[in-house]
């Protein structure tokens, strides 16, 4: 990883930390609906990437509350990742459809996915 993309990473961290996110507006009734969709998908991320940090902070501003796994601090997400999606890449989102799972490892695919369902 070039130095650019590793202290573009590093600020977008901070800011991060930093900068709450607002949420979407809802009511409760359609909040429930949502926690219990979006519980079936796992966001692998890291700390340090800005596509993982870019996406994690859409998925709060939709009010997702999706299960977040940092594969550069748990080997074991890591291992589902590459097992799962075929390739150890991050952000990557798993969708639990019921029958089958779908692994989107593009952010703009990701963010395309998300606005498209919620």
């Amino acid at each position: 990883m070039n130095l650019t993309k590793q202290l573009k990473g590093k600020a977008l961290n901070i800011v991060d930390r930093l900068v709450p996110v607002r949420p979407v507006a809802r009511t409760s009734d359609e909040q429930n609906q949502l926690d219990r969709e979006s519980r079936r998908m796992h966001l692998y991320f890291c700390r340090t990437c800005a596509s993982s940090i870019t996406v994690k902070r859409q998925c709060e501003k939709l009010g997702l509350r999706v299960v977040e796994k940092d594969v550069m601090r748990v080997n074991a997400y890591r291992n589902e990742l590459v097992h799962g999606g075929g390739a150890p890449k991050v952000p990557c989102l798993r969708v639990d459809n019921g029958q089958s799972e779908e692994w989107l490892y593009s952010s703009d695919a990701i963010l395309d996915y998300l606005k498209n369902r919620f």
